[in-house]
């Protein structure tokens, strides 16, 4: 790499011997080479990047058209001539409609607690595979249910994957995305979260008034649709280089880097961020080392243990402020829809 300013302090060959470790005064980021400017515009030059963002963002597409789907479908004649528990004239109508409504939510839960050591084991890639499945055999249930036991149990399914794929494509945007456009790439996420919900509506929209029962059978089939797009693309992706670098398969996730930059491995600007993403893996491992140094013998009990631990760092010294923030965010951002006239409950 050339020397860039008159800040750099010295050389130093880094410990295999194949690079030289350029130490400057001034921070590193002041040093960086962007891979091109911000906003649209950036997307627009990091477009195969961009296009794997946006068809990981799939997941965020399921997530909404699943949360939409059922808002519609619990008011159709049909549905409530089926499952009679939930009709405004049965005993009980509003705990049996409130329990279905929120089993996705607690099936989601499960599985966004249960994505991070799943993605960590098997990769981002494959654990959205996973993650299809299981709303695939949920999707299914959903839409062969016979009574309301059934249907409530497959909500609870659905929502699992639901979970697994709101926590892991987000993840797997954020790993693959030049600095640049990190954020721009995960508004997509977002922006498919609201177009499944919209997609959700219009379609239960368009079935309600079908003759038989397929109009509320046929909304749930139909999520099914994009879940098993994204479970095939993925496949042809490539994988998370930071994934890669975590599980010291450095080589593989630098031509995992250069696919995703669609620059050759011998960039500056790839090497750079080649270098950083090693150095942040290497920190990781040293820093669990060094707060759970009885954990680091690999082993079942250990893996599962240090999982239950790194959730418990959260809310330690030096990173608590960091979670509450998190959760503040979220508790307001339910509060903002409240604020501006929404309901998250009667869909208006």
């Amino acid at each position: 790499m050339e020397p860039m300013g008159d800040d750099i302090k010295n050389e130093t060959v880094s410990p295999d011997g194949r690079n030289t470790i350029v130490h400057h005064a001034e921070a590193v980021w002041n040093q960086r080479q962007p891979y091109g400017p911000n906003g649209l515009r950036g997307i627009y030059t990091s477009h195969y990047a961009a296009t794997c963002a946006a068809f990981a963002a799939l997941g965020g597409m399921v997530f909404g058209y699943d949360q939409g789907v059922v808002s519609v479908i619990l008011v159709m004649e049909r549905f409530l001539g089926r499952f009679t528990s939930v009709s405004d004239k049965a005993a009980g109508a509003g705990f049996y409609k409130g329990l279905l409504t929120a089993m996705i939510e607690l099936g989601a839960f499960i599985g966004a607690l249960n994505q991070g050591w799943i993605a960590d084991k098997i990769s981002r890639k494959y654990s959205i595979v996973v993650a299809v499945v299981i709303f695939t055999v949920g999707g299914i249930l959903q839409t062969a249910s016979m009574n309301y036991a059934m249907l409530t149990i497959a909500r609870l399914i659905g929502g699992v994957g639901v979970g697994m794929l709101s926590m892991v494509a987000p993840l797997y945007i954020s790993e693959i995305s030049p600095p640049e456009i990190r954020g721009s790439l995960l508004v997509l996420e977002e922006l498919s979260i609201v177009g499944g919900i919209c997609i959700a509506y219009w379609i239960t929209y368009g079935t309600r008034y079908m003759p038989d029962e397929w109009a509320w059978r046929l909304p749930f089939l139909l999520q099914m649709i994009p879940s098993t797009v994204l479970a095939l693309g993925i496949l042809f992706l490539p994988f998370s280089p930071r994934w890669l670098a975590s599980k010291g398969r450095d080589d593989e996730a630098l031509q995992s880097l250069g696919q995703l930059r669609q620059l050759p491995v011998t960039d500056v600007r790839v090497q750079q961020e080649w270098f950083d993403i090693r150095a942040e893996a290497a920190f990781h491992r040293q820093t669990n080392a060094i707060k759970h140094p009885d954990l680091q013998r690999k082993s079942k009990v250990n893996s599962i243990k240090l999982e239950i631990a790194s959730w418990i760092d959260c809310f330690r010294k030096g990173c608590w402020r960091r979670t509450h923030v998190g959760i503040g965010l979220m508790f307001f951002q339910v509060s903002l829809y409240q604020i501006v006239g929404l309901s998250l409950t009667d869909g208006t």
